[in-house]
């Protein structure tokens, strides 16, 4: 199974997001000759300049040529030679740098990375799975396997079934499991022209994450009510009343609050994620508003008795959404009402998760005078994807 994307930013054909480099391979399922053709075919119909097509292959079947196989296998440099042994096939992907009338063709590697990609995602649409590689021996390569001098060796693909992580030893099984990162839209995209970075819409990124992720996998799922959340109601004697879920996500804390016996709104700018809240209070018989809203732009009047975030306030990084965030928070705020925030902790220190962690500091600073702080406490997101909980703060307040 493919890892999930984790700084993901929109969503995207789901070919697209479940194929991933692996390096647990199947040792024992060779890859059909039906197969592989349909993988080969999707390469020749990829696009090329002027039509050349000036990719060649070299297939090496592990099953079927050992001989050429071990060839393959035998130029890897040692750290692809550890995970490789398993794999049934190796293709050899090479490019011609000439068009047919003789003149360079500058477009050539670009085409060749079309075909590669073409053969990879044909792969993942077959149930198989593919690993592009740079390290081995080029040219080398190239005379072991008899390519024309003419032609330049340019990648290796591993294909085949997939495999199981105890295939692997400690260090790469660790790798296997990362999450897979790319630099954000921001970085590599101008609009206009250069220094002018692209600002991809914030909610296409949880939109993505809903359709992407089983949403009890997701890292912030809780199916209860969060425990701090449940205490603290217990210990303000709150029952009943106004209530909004900000960032409401698949709905558990929503439905657990009508539950008992608020009257709730909650919001959230994944349709996705609101189709599943939905569903979950039908299931559950209580009656919710769900609104599809974007705190930083709130379309609510409120206010309400009581405003729960879990997990939103801790993705803005910037000084102005903070300010933004206050400002609907003190317009949605009924005078005496409450607000409770669960946020990570500045004492979180691992890479995945939200941009901010925030201290009780900040927490103060941004909330008073506006409201009044009851408790700051450290504590944990509860989750069962988590066996070592993320570090957060809860906050307790009241509107003044």
């Amino acid at each position: 199974m493919a890892q999930q994307r984790l700084n993901v930013q929109a969503p995207i054909h789901p070919l697209i997001a479940k194929r991933w480099s692996p390096r647990a391979f199947d040792p024992d399922r060779p890859v059909s000759i039906e197969l592989l053709t349909s993988c080969l075919e999707a390469a020749r119909w990829s696009a090329s300049s002027y039509n050349a097509q000036p990719w060649r292959f070299v297939v090496a079947d592990r099953f079927h040529d050992p001989k050429s196989w071990q060839i393959v296998f035998d130029h890897l440099v040692p750290v692809n030679q550890h995970w490789n042994r398993r794999v049934p096939v190796f293709v050899v992907a090479t490019t011609y740098p000439f068009l047919e009338d003789g003149r360079p063709n500058g477009h050539a590697e670009h085409d060749l990375g079309q075909a590669n990609a073409n053969f990879c995602l044909q792969a993942t649409a077959l149930g198989l799975v593919t690993h592009q590689m740079a390290g081995f021996k080029k040219d080398e390569l190239r005379l072991a396997l008899g390519v024309p001098e003419e032609y330049t060796v340019k990648t290796v693909i591993a294909l085949g079934w997939p495999g199981t992580l105890d295939q692997l030893d400690e260090d790469l099984k660790k790798r296997e499991l990362l999450p897979r990162e790319r630099k954000p839209l921001e970085n590599l995209i101008h609009i206009g022209s250069w220094g002018h970075p692209f600002q991809p819409p914030k909610s296409l990124g949880w939109e993505a994450r809903y359709q992407e992720t089983k949403h009890e996998c997701l890292p912030w799922f809780s199916p209860q009510l969060d425990s701090d959340f449940a205490e603290a109601l217990a210990s303000l004697g709150l029952h009943s009343g106004t209530a909004l879920d900000i960032g409401c996500g698949s709905g558990t804390q929503a439905v657990a609050l009508a539950r008992k016996g608020f009257d709730v709104t909650a919001t959230e700018v994944s349709p996705t994620a609101l189709k599943a809240a939905r569903e979950l209070a039908e299931q559950n018989k209580v009656s919710i508003r769900f609104v599809e809203d974007d705190i930083l732009n709130t379309r609510l009047q409120g206010p309400y008795d009581l405003i729960i975030d879990r997990g939103i306030l801790h993705n803005f990084p910037e000084p102005e959404d903070r300010t933004t965030y206050l400002t609907a928070l003190k317009k949605l705020s009924k005078p005496g009402g409450y607000f409770f925030l669960k946020c990570f902790s500045h004492k979180e220190t691992r890479q995945e998760g939200p941009p901010c962690r925030l201290t009780p500091e900040e927490l103060k600073s941004l909330f008073q005078p506006d409201f009044e702080i009851l408790e700051i406490k450290e504590t944990t997101f509860q989750s069962p994807v988590h066996d070592h909980p993320p570090q957060a703060l809860l906050l307790l307040a009241k509107r003044k």
